[in-house]
This record gives structure tokens, C-alpha cells and sequence, in this order.
């Protein structure tokens, strides 16, 4: 709500501008009268006001006097002059000093609403410029902040930004943390708008902290709020950013329902280590599945205490193959439960040995299809950060294989098992239908049409999909460079299986062996 003084000597006008006009119904209230500039300037220095409605002669100082000493504390203040008086002079001056009208006594009440109608567009207008300048400013400053994290940006670059962007770079400790935010087991992880998120635990973090301290928070690419720790001194800094970021955590919970984790990273001595703090932060991360139950506040200089655990033995693979074979749904859950059970006290376990077997388990259900889709495994994992969700995970894929293995065995006709034995032997050769269609002395067109009838699929998906399902393989269980890997299965371009791969499986070669460590 906008806020108005009225500024007269004649205590009958104050009055009868205050009850004339419904000024709530204008989003506007009356923060103080006047009879004079005097008087009014006293009353601004303790509530600034948005519009003034003034007369021009009155005693001690006038109303254009006024107006000039307002416009020089506050730029952005409009003014109305009220006045009895019709000469050129004034209404000159008046103009000169950017007033929004001037009106005769008796004021024309049509008149007077108009104005101010006039000027609340001008402040929606304003406030809409401000708002996008400020969503510039914070885009351009996320950004920024991005590439210093990630060591994409040349130290000049990074130099004359930060100065810009209000960066501080003569700190005496710089320490990264992260904010994660997972949905709960029964569904997606929550639809938020990061940046809105970001935005709303900088005004929390800065509150209440020492002098020379503050915090700067931005969203990542992975889906995590970065934070950056400052402040002037060493003494006493763990303390007061673990209450920030618990304060900064509880927030976010409150607000998206999710459950957050927090992790501080090492603090560093200059602005130049606070890559090498945000990389601390996020190895851990990558390192570590949470424990659905609790939520926590971890210091990555700490982990050694979450890692005294025994190494996690694979599943028993001819178990669950049997299982699978003998299509027992309920024995394969209690099997996919049981490995999935955390054993211990620990916040949190090592993700590679159980992203490992869970791979291991979805793959061998995969085995069982005729044309397996690895989009569905490969895809979901880079998104998934607790145990609960990799065990869904497992046994969606599972299942879905399941329900359609044990359906009646398709009968192919003759023509199309040829095709299939045909890419079984030879998938890595140059493939066409133009080709086998010759051999089968069939129409390309009529071939292709009687395969997709058949299969479900179009032949060249068939050929790409039985292809990356040989690519897969290698590049889990052998030490092949991809580009080799890329020619025994038939593809002469890498750059070409490299789109083929990701089309097909959700995730790059590179990306597939970063999921699927060796041991």
C-alpha cells in the first residue's frame, strides 16, 4: 500500500482531502499531515512517503520548496500541487520539477483520481522494471557463481564480475556447503523452483551473523543449492555457518515439505580455494547414498566417521536369476528388500557398491528381454540420492520385465526369425531391410511393415537397441576404450554411437562407467 501526505495551511482542506477520497480503495493510506514544508520534511525523515499533495504558498516554506528539497533526499517521491493560484509562474516551475499535476482549488475530484490512477500504473510499471532488473541481476550473478564453482571462468572475467556482483573477494575464510532436496519415498522429488529457493535462504543465512560474515546461496546444475561462507575472521566460523545452514535447512523443509540434507565443505583462505571447497562438497555427495530416515548436517573433513563400515558383499546372482526364471514376484521383492536393508547406525553408506548391484540385478532382469530398453536404468540413477529410491528403483524395472516375460512366448513367422538370427550373428556388420529383403526375396517395404507388426518396433530400433545392449555389456565388465567398443558392435562413427548410446540407454558411455564403478 502506497503512502500519502497531506501538506496545507488551511486545516478545512487536510480534512477534506482526507474524507473525500477513499484512499484504501486506491491501495494508498495517509502516513501524516502538514501545514507546512517545514513541518513535512521533519515528518520524512521518520516515514518516507510515496505521494505528496501539497499547496504552494504557505508560511516558512512554500510548496515548491518543498518539492526541490524532497527530490533531493528522494528522487522517486511524486507530488500533486494543490493551489488558488492560476499564474503561468508556478505552473512552470511546477512542471520543471516533475510533478505529476497541478490543481486548481476547488480541486475537480474527477480530476484528482485520475492522477492518482495514472500514477499507480507508473509504480506497477516501476515495480515491474525493478523486479525484472533484480531477476537479471541474480540470473547474471548465479551464473557467475556457477562457473567460479565449477573452474569454467579465466580469473579476469571472474575478477571484474564479482566486483559488479557484489562478490566478496578480501575474506579471510571461504568454505562451500550444499544444500540437497529429495521428495519421499512414495513419489518425485518435489517440483521447486531452485532460484526462488536459493533467494529465500540468503535472506535466512545472513540473519543474526557475526560482523564481517555472510553467506551467498545459488542453485547448481545438479539440483543442489550451493552456499558460499565468508567471513573476515577464523575464529569461531564453524559455529555460526552450522547455525546458518541448519536455520537455511529448516527453512527449506518447512517450505517444500522435502527432506534436506546439509553438507559443509573445508574452509579455504582466499577466494581461490573456494572451487576446490565446492569440490570437496560434491565428491562427497557423489560418494554417499542417505539414509532415508535421517536427515542430517555432515563436515566433509568428518566423513572417515561415516565410512567404518564393512564393504557391502554383491547379491546372490544365481538366486535371483532362478527367481526371475520361475517369474516368483513376491520372492523377488523379499530378495530385492532384504539386500536393500541398511545394516548399522550410519547417516549414510558409499553409493558405489550398491549402485553396482543394483545394476547388476536390473540387468540380468533385462536378459530376459527380446529388446531391452537400458533408458529406464540409466536415466533414473544420476537422479536418485537415497537408498529407498535406488530399491524402488530395482524393483520397478524388475517387474516390468517380469510381467512381460512370463505372457505367451511371441511366435515369429519364418520370414522375421531369419531377420532376428540374421542381427543376432551379424549385429555389428552393416545392416538395411533392402538388404535381407533380397535374400527373402521380399519387398524393403513389405518387411520392414511385417517386422514392425511382429517385434513392436521398427527394424532399425531393433538393430540400434540389440547394439547397445553389446555396448553395455563391454563397457560394464571389460576395460575397452569406447571407440573400440563402438566398432565391434558396429558403429564406425563414434560420435555417431556416442548420440545412439545416450538416445537409447539415457546416459553417455562416459556417464554409464562413472555410474557403474570396478572395484
Amino acid at each position: 500500500m502506497r503512502s500519502v501526505m497531506l501538506v496545507d495551511d488551511e486545516p478545512l482542506i487536510v480534512k477534506g482531502m482526507q474524507a473525500i477520497i477513499d484512499w484504501d480503495q486506491n491501495n494508498m493510506q495517509i502516513a501524516g499531515t502538514a501545514c507546512n514544508g517545514l513541518e513535512a520534511l521533519a515528518m520524512m525523515d521518520e516515514v518516507p512517503v510515496d505521494l505528496i499533495i501539497t499547496d504552494i504558498m504557505m508560511p516558512q516554506m512554500t510548496g515548491l520548496e518543498l518539492i526541490r528539497e524532497t527530490k533531493a533526499r528522494n528522487p522517486y517521491t511524486k507530488f500533486i500541487i494543490l493551489s488558488g493560484y492560476e499564474e503561468f509562474k508556478y505552473v512552470r516551475e511546477g512542471i520543471s520539477l516533475g510533478v505529476e499535476n497541478y490543481l486548481l482549488k476547488p480541486v475537480n475530484m474527477d480530476e484528482l483520481e485520475a492522477t492518482i490512477k495514472h500514477m499507480q500504473r507508473d509504480w506497477e510499471h516501476e515495480e515491474m522494471r525493478q523486479i525484472q532488473m533484480d531477476q537479471s541481476w541474480r540470473i547474471l550473478r548465479n551464473n557467475i557463481l556457477q562457473r567460479w564453482a565449477n573452474e569454467t571462468i579465466d580469473a579476469k572475467e571472474f575478477r571484474e564480475r564479482a566486483q559488479m556482483l557484489e562478490i566478496p573477494m578480501n575474506k579471510s575464510t571461504y568454505c562451500a556447503a550444499s544444500l540437497r532436496i529429495v521428495g519421499d519415498d512414495r513419489g518425485d522429488d518435489p517440483q521447486i523452483y531452485l532460484p526462488g529457493i536459493a533467494e529465500q535462504c540468503e535472506q535466512i543465512g545472513n540473519k543474526g551473523l557475526p560482523d564481517g560474515c555472510g553467506v551467498i546461496c545459488f542453485p547448481d546444475q545438479d539440483g543442489d543449492i550451493m552456499l558460499l561462507f565468508v567471513s573476515a575472521g577464523t575464529e569461531g566460523s564453524a559455529e555460526w555457518q552450522l547455525q546458518a545452514l541448519n536455520r537455511m535447512k529448516q527453512a527449506v523443509v518447512e517450505d517444500t515439505g522435502a527432506r534436506v540434507w546439509g553438507i559443509m565443505g573445508q574452509s579455504e583462505s582466499t577466494y581461490l580455494g573456494f572451487p576446490k571447497s565446492c569440490k570437496s562438497v560434491k565428491l562427497w555427495l557423489q560418494n554417499h547414498l542417505f539414509i532415508d530416515c535421517n536427515t542430517f548436517i555432515m563436515q566433509v573433513e568428518n566423513e572417515e566417521a561415516t565410512n567404518q563400515h564393512q564393504e557391502k558383499p554383491g547379491p546372490a546372482m544365481e538366486q535371483f536369476h532362478k527367481l526371475l526364471r520361475d517369474g516368483e514376484g513376491t520372492e523377488v521383492d523379499r530378495f530385492i528388500d532384504e539386500f536393500f536393508i541398511a545394516e548399522g547406525k550410519e547417516p549414510c553408506l558409499p553409493r558405489t557398491p550398491f549402485f553396482n548391484s543394483a545394476i547388476q540385478l536390473m540387468l540380468a532382469a533385462k536378459e530376459l528381454e527380446k529388446t531391452p530398453d537400458y533408458g529406464d536404468i540409466f536415466g533414473p540413477l544420476s537422479r536418485i540420492h537415497t537408498l529407498s529410491k535406488l530399491k524402488q528403483l530395482v524393483r520397478k524395472v524388475v517387474h516390468r520385465t517380469l510381467d512381460t516375460y512370463h505372457t505367451a512366448e511371441k511366435t515369429y513367422s519364418p520370414h522375421i526369425m531369419s531377420v532376428l538370427e540374421v542381427v543376432k550373428n551379424h549385429y555389428q556388420d552393416e545392416l538395411s531391410l533392402k538388404t535381407l529383403s533380397q535374400r527373402l526375396e521380399l519387398h524393403p517395404n513389405y518387411l520392414g511393415q511385417l517386422f514392425q507388426q511382429e517385434v513392436g518396433t521398427t527394424f532399425s530400433d531393433y538393430v540400434n537397441q540389440y547394439r547397445i545392449e553389446r555396448a553395455t555389456h563391454l563397457l560394464l565388465y571389460s576395460d575397452k576404450k569406447t571407440a573400440e567398443i563402438a566398432g565391434e558392435v558396429g558403429y564406425w562413427d563414434s560420435t555417431y554411437f556416442y548420440r545412439q548410446f545416450k538416445k537409447y540407454a539415457g546416459v553417455s558411455p562416459t556417464e554409464l562407467r562413472s555410474i557403474y564403478m570396478k572395484k
